[in-house]
């Protein structure tokens, strides 16, 4: 029996110097959000707001409510999923629980359960009183977070404000066990081959029934049973062994399908369904190939050449020390196909985790699939999400990667009391999310071990990965990989050419670069932080201004006083940002790779567009480079609170230059020019099981007029998965007045690259923006007299094309869908002009 006791519950605060409010609560919810719905706390998003709310931190709070019981149960649990974080549980005023662990769910014994009326209550402390006094540790950002078992990010980030909350941020329940019930339901595909596919199953039970029998179905996704049994319940466990003939196999977006099956199980007793669970399974293998790169081959001169980068080489030797026998890839294989990984960095969708709803989880996870991911990573500063995020993942093909949830700093870890923590949710995280196809390996944190090595009897995060994580995982979970860090895998972990890496560790140099030079060279600069796999690439840039004005003034947008703009880009504390900031880094490197703004409404739509140029370069690069390369992972996919600077998809779910960008880079066959030894080079780059043949051409573009200076045509066929030059060329270098590019085009595919000899700047764009030819409620058709290099349009709706390119006499349809009354305005790259297109 279960009694919800979600909803409606009343709150207190108590200040350090004691004042006391009250206020109207809910269930699941935050101090921050009852607030705020209570016209108690000002709007934390808008302007400079959050700042005014940091008091709640230091204040003590508590939640409480009456429920009705049946009869005075002696076997009644008070269940939480998520309590933030430091508490005390009180029933009928006898406490019966503690909680300091955000990342566990908690069962209380309902020790003094009445009949009839009873009153629950749960005291939370402030967690900057209970760590006060605690020694100073190493970490980024505020050190006190890393001794509390709770969301790291929001202590404050380079993309969020400081929001450190506390209340019940997921379910409460009464339960009272009356009988055999399901505790847990898991599988996992083990083989599969020519006969087909195995699984193995695995349910706990709870509770008595010496008559209780467990029926276990597996129906197919078109409805099918493909397998069912039927037998009596003695132990608490019961294990299967499930075959299938003739799987539907699950894979990753873009290579294929997602069928689920649904596996059910339900406990029966004379007849009676006594309790029933299901989950979805989806039939695959997956493993992490690291072949090594044998002396003489491609790869590893490549490797040699690499080590002699900027960032890994002179003053920076330490961050590769691989010795040429330790060169090696990183390759994802999913039943037995290597997978080219392409995706993002995922954070909290709010700073408060109550305030999640499936549907924005979902939506956000839309727009992955719909820019041609294939993989997330859930990082190590932010939470084990809602069951819906990982459904979704399931559903939609977007392998997770999950880390454990530590980031960025000294955490106590040879406290055994910080590692049992760990080990708790370890266990918690492998039971809930053991089973999901999406979950292809897990991280034990993020870079808290990045300047360490396998042979290094102590660095970060080591004692926490393999002492308390690991070994819950090889009992719990044992087939899946487990990576002590992100990054892992070379000599230190942060290096180039073995494992993981973040291009974020050498952000210093980029910034140095960005700052200190003209980037007339950055694709040659850029080119040089090739690696194996990168897990966190970094990428800024602006949101739509339709985005902006729903948390500043339009002053503060387009106003001389930039205040507002860098509030919301937060700045990191290092010694590299302090002088010249992130915002700071983002405007420059916008101005010197687009040139001066025209005007301010010009400004923001270069700090929008470099966005989208710094993703085409670099998963261009890595697609060009496949296999030496196996995957690009952006740092970040979508923002936690309305902030201006690393996420592709706004906190309003609404797609930046960036998406576009991704998503025209990611699509499963792309073109991309490089040059070498002064000869153009045409790549199709190929992703996906088939193969795929088409036309290709490469042709200089002058801007005034349609006919190409020079071109040349090729018929091409690229092997299914791989890239590879088709077309290769002397070509007159494009002047001021014009632009290398290339267009392919095939059964199912077409696309459209370019090549700047310098910066983009350095072309002289026209900037006239294309005529409307018409509007509907749905679409506006565009025709470009001149060429145009970027148009963006803006307003409450989704495009189904932004931020893209239009040749001299081109028309273009782009479908829109609205979100939100409101104007649409276009504007074009170089142009003072803004014009309206739809004034409503």
């Amino acid at each position: 029996m279960i009694v919800s006791l979600n909803g409606a519950w009343r709150g207190e605060g108590f200040s350090p110097d004691g004042k006391r409010i009250s206020f109207a609560g809910h269930v699941p919810g935050c101090v921050h959000g009852d607030l705020m719905r209570q016209g108690m706390l000002e709007d934390p998003f808008w302007r400079d707001n959050a700042a005014k709310s940091r008091w709640i931190e230091t204040w003590n709070w508590a939640y409480e409510r009456e429920f009705q019981a049946e009869e005075a149960w002696t076997n009644a649990l008070i269940e939480f999923d998520g309590l933030d974080t430091y508490c005390q549980v009180f029933l009928n005023g006898v406490e019966i629980g503690r909680s300091d662990d955000m990342f566990v769910p908690c069962a209380f014994p309902a020790k003094g359960l009445k009949q009839g009326a009873n009153q629950l209550r749960v005291v939370f402390f402030s967690p900057i009183a209970r760590t006060s006094g605690l020694p100073e540790r190493s970490a980024a950002f505020t050190w006190e977070r890393v001794y509390t078992r709770r969301l790291q990010c929001t202590y404050s980030w380079d993309w969020v404000d400081r929001f450190v909350t506390m209340g019940i941020f997921r379910d409460v329940r009464l339960h009272r066990v009356e009988n055999r019930e399901v505790a847990d339901l898991h599988a996992e595909t083990r083989v599969i081959d020519d006969f087909g596919a195995q699984l193995f199953c695995h349910v706990d039970f709870r509770g008595e029934g010496e008559n209780a029998f467990c029926s276990l179905t597996l129906e197919a996704p078109d409805g099918q049973v493909a397998y069912a049994k039927r037998r009596r319940i003695v132990e608490d466990g019961i294990s299967e062994i499930i075959d299938v003939e003739k799987p539907c196999l699950w894979w990753p977006n873009g290579y294929g399908e997602q069928p689920l099956y649904k596996l059910t199980v339900r406990v029966e007793e004379n007849g009676r369904c006594l309790d029933e669970k299901s989950i979805h399974v989806g039939i695959r293998t997956a493993r992490i190939l690291q072949k090594r790169d044998m002396p003489g081959t491609e790869f590893y001169e490549k490797c040699k050449k690499l080590q002699r980068g900027p960032h890994v080489s002179g003053k920076n030797a330490f961050w590769d020390r691989n010795q040429p026998e330790e060169f090696a890839g990183f390759a994802l294989i999913v039943n037995g196909v290597p997978v080219f990984c392409k995706g993002a960095n995922w954070v909290p969708c709010e700073p408060f985790p109550s305030e999640e709803t499936p549907e924005k989880i979902c939506a956000l996870l839309k727009l992955a699939k719909d820019a041609n991911a294939n993989m997330i990573r859930v990082w190590g500063g932010g939470l084990f999400e809602q069951d819906a995020f990982y459904d979704a993942c399931d559903r939609l093909g977007l392998m997770v990667t999950q880390d454990f949830l530590m980031a960025c700093g000294s955490y106590p870890e040879w406290d055994d009391d910080f590692l049992a923590h760990l080990r708790r949710e370890a266990e918690t995280a492998a039971t809930r999310l053991r089973s999901h196809a999406c979950l292809v390996w897990w991280t034990g944190d993020n870079e808290n071990g990045m300047n360490g090595d396998e042979d290094m009897p102590d660095y970060g995060g080591r004692r926490s990965a393999l002492r308390a994580i690991g070994p819950v995982l090889e009992r719990m979970d044992p087939n899946r990989p487990f990576l002590p860090s992100s990054p892992y895998g070379g000599r230190p972990y942060g290096s180039i050419t073995r494992g993981t890496t973040h291009n974020t560790n050498y952000i210093g140099e980029w910034f140095s670069y960005i700052r200190f030079h003209d980037m007339k060279d950055y694709r040659e600069y850029f080119d040089c932080y090739l690696s194996r796999f990168c897990a966190e690439e970094p990428v800024m840039g602006m949101p739509a201004v339709s985005s902006l004005e729903r948390f500043m003034t339009r002053q503060d947008i387009f106003g001389g006083d930039e205040s507002m703009h860098r509030f919301h880009t937060k700045n990191n504390p290092s010694e590299v940002f302090r002088e010249f900031q992130i915002y700071d880094y983002m405007c420059a490197i916008a101005e010197k790779l687009l040139g001066e703004e025209r005007c301010p409404e010009d400004r923001i739509m270069k700090r929008q567009y470099v966005q989208y140029e710094w993703i085409r370069i670099t998963m261009e690069l890595y697609r060009r480079e496949k296999w030496f390369s196996s995957g690009m992972i952006y740092w970040m996919f979508n923002d936690c609170w309305p902030a201006s600077g690393w996420a592709i998809v706004d906190y309003y779910g609404c797609p930046k230059a960036a998406w576009y960008g991704f998503r025209r880079a990611a699509q499963p066959v792309i073109a991309s020019i490089d040059c070498k030894d002064g000869r153009y080079r045409l790549h199709v780059c190929c992703d996906g099981p088939v193969p795929r043949q088409g036309q290709a051409r490469l042709f200089v573009q002058p801007f005034d007029r349609p006919e190409p200076l020079e071109e040349r045509r090729v018929s091409f066929r690229v092997a299914a998965n791989e890239s590879a030059c088709v077309l290769e060329a002397e070509l007159p270098k494009a002047d001021a007045g014009a632009l290398l590019m290339a267009e392919i085009q095939g059964d199912g595919f077409a696309d459209r690259a370019w090549f700047f000899e310098g910066r983009p700047q350095d072309c002289d764009f026209p900037g006239e923006p294309p005529e409307i030819v018409s509007v509907t409620d749905d679409a506006v058709v565009l025709r470009a007299k001149k060429y145009v290099h970027a148009v963006a349009l803006d307003g409450g709706c989704g495009f189904q094309d932004n931020y893209f390119s239009m040749l001299p006499s081109e028309e273009k349809s782009v479908p829109f869908l609205r979100r939100r009354d409101g104007r649409i305005t276009m504007r074009v790259l170089n142009s003072n002009q803004e014009t309206v297109v739809i004034e409503k």
